[in-house]
């Protein structure tokens, strides 16, 4: 069975909690791991950019991906935020079911997803 672990970094650590709740919440993904702030540096606009982020490691299946990546996109504060999409080689049996069995098929019931998403 194959899992994916989604690499996202945002702005804010509570806000974060917030997205990976929703995420959670409307399965599409298992689980979400906050990791504690850190410095990122980067090229934007034609300059080095110094900006203090947290990454999120989630965990859920490719039948997700399309509709993962556009609701993180439609909550996200960032313009071009940080989606990677990487399939494990190997997830243990039991954890790869537990992920299969807590994420949806991809898509979101009517009512959910909606504008009312947890900062």
């Amino acid at each position: 069975m194959t899992v994916d672990l989604v690499i996202v970094t945002h702005p804010d650590s509570e806000a974060a909690e917030g997205l990976v709740n929703h995420l959670v919440s409307i399965h599409l993904i298992a689980c979400g791991h906050i990791l504690p702030q850190g410095t990122s540096l980067f090229f934007w606009d034609g300059s080095l950019q110094r900006e203090g982020e947290v990454t999120l490691l989630l965990k859920s299946i490719p039948e997700n991906r399309s509709v993962l990546e556009k609701e993180i996109l439609r909550v996200h504060p960032y313009n071009v935020p940080e989606i990677l999409f990487i399939a494990a080689d190997h997830a243990s049996h039991a954890y790869a079911a537990w992920v299969r069995e807590s994420c949806g098929n991809g898509q979101i019931s009517e009512g959910e997803g909606g504008r009312n998403v947890p900062s």
